[in-house]
């Protein structure tokens, strides 16, 4: 996924453009992608929960190191398009790929919930698009994650007071 990314996060995103969109775009982006790819969505679901539990330690090893790998790239493009998130572009990534492993279960309801959905419409309120879903998540991190002034996780000496 990542490999197919960084032309067009550059494209959508605007990098160096320098304008305040950069987060609501970069959230489209990535809410896009993973919203195509339930697949992977899902075994980042399951990854903690069941996967890592059935494999022998040399196999979680190999595992966590193609992982950081990805996550590194992940996060320099990350960092590309909202420079300002410094060392919280990490926390971005991995709000954004646990948040996409959970919701792609949540937002992939079995036929009987559809069915009660069709029968009683009040309750469709509790059925989440995986793609919006997945917008919102990513720009709650990014902005969560925004270095604020005073915040002792910024990334850059605050200006001095006068």
């Amino acid at each position: 996924m990542l490999g197919q990314r960084p032309g067009r996060l550059e494209a959508q995103a605007g990098v160096g453009s320098g304008h305040d969109g950069h987060p609501r775009q970069l959230a489209e982006v990535l809410s896009q992608s993973l919203a195509g790819r339930v697949v992977l969505c899902d075994l980042f679901g399951a990854q903690g929960g069941v996967l890592e539990h059935n494999v022998s330690v040399a196999v979680v090893r190999r595992h966590k190191r193609a992982s950081l790998g990805s996550l590194a790239t992940m996060v320099h493009l990350v960092r590309q398009q909202v420079p300002e998130l410094g060392d919280g572009a990490q926390t971005v990534c991995l709000q954004t790929m646990i948040m996409a492993g959970a919701l792609s279960t949540y937002c992939s309801p079995p036929p009987s919930l559809l069915a009660a959905y069709q029968e009683e419409p009040e309750l469709a309120l509790l059925h989440v698009d995986l793609r919006s879903a997945l917008r919102l998540v990513v720009i709650t991190a990014i902005m969560g994650t925004l270095p604020r002034s005073g915040d002792p996780r910024r990334t850059t000496p605050a200006p001095p007071r006068p």
